[in-house]
């Protein structure tokens, strides 16, 4: 049996939380997808855990897009951080499509700007921090200041000061660089924020 695995973590403007509502996932257009999807069709994929059909489409225009997850990332309550699978499943007798997730509640997604850091994933800053006091861990959160991101934006955004034993986060990162907090025993771990991950591998049936 052959898989193919093409992983997606999520940004807050696919999950429809970045200012529009607008809900996909968004293929980089070096990313060859076409051995698990096929252009502009609806095609329908099993969740893994819960036998749920759910129907996608890979678009192709002027953005390359996975559309149809809307209802999808609203059901299994997902944020910014937490990636999305899909898999095909080649038997000798033919084919499987699943879908499902990976959810880090416990870490958290944090964006740079010029006020301070955007936290993508604020429904998990209350169990962040207290993660974080449990471990003792010397990470230190403090809210700044409240601004529209640009002129048009239709509501203020939250920016807090991130502090990591000390050392002040916005020294560490420029421009709009997005990093994942975690916790490693009792030391917090920063992670760049990678996009797409792609495995291809056989197993026996």
């Amino acid at each position: 049996m052959k898989i193919v695995q093409i992983v997606k973590k999520l940004n807050n403007t696919e999950l429809g939380k970045g200012g529009t509502h607008d809900t996909y996932v968004l293929i980089p257009n070096d990313l060859d997808i076409s051995d698990v999807f096929e252009p502009e069709i609806e095609m329908e994929f099993t969740e893994r855990y819960t036998g749920n059909k759910v129907k996608v489409r890979n678009t192709v225009g002027r953005e390359k897009r996975i559309v149809g997850l809307g209802q999808y990332y609203r059901e299994q309550g997902l944020c910014a951080g937490d990636e999305i699978i899909f898999e095909k499943r080649t038997f000798e007798k033919g084919e499987e499509y699943y879908i499902y997730n990976q959810k880090y509640s416990d870490n958290l997604v944090i964006q740079k700007s010029k006020y301070g850091f955007e936290i993508l994933s604020k429904d998990r800053l209350d169990i962040f921090n207290n993660i974080a006091k449990t471990k003792s861990v010397d990470i230190s959160i403090n809210f700044q200041k409240s601004e529209r991101k640009r002129t048009d934006s239709p509501n203020e955004t939250d920016f807090y000061e991130v502090k990591v034993s000390g050392e002040n986060l916005m020294d560490k990162y420029s421009g709009k660089d997005i990093v994942e907090l975690s916790f490693s025993g009792n030391e917090v771990v920063i992670s760049e924020f990678y996009g797409w991950k792609k495995y291809i591998f056989e197993v026996e049936e």
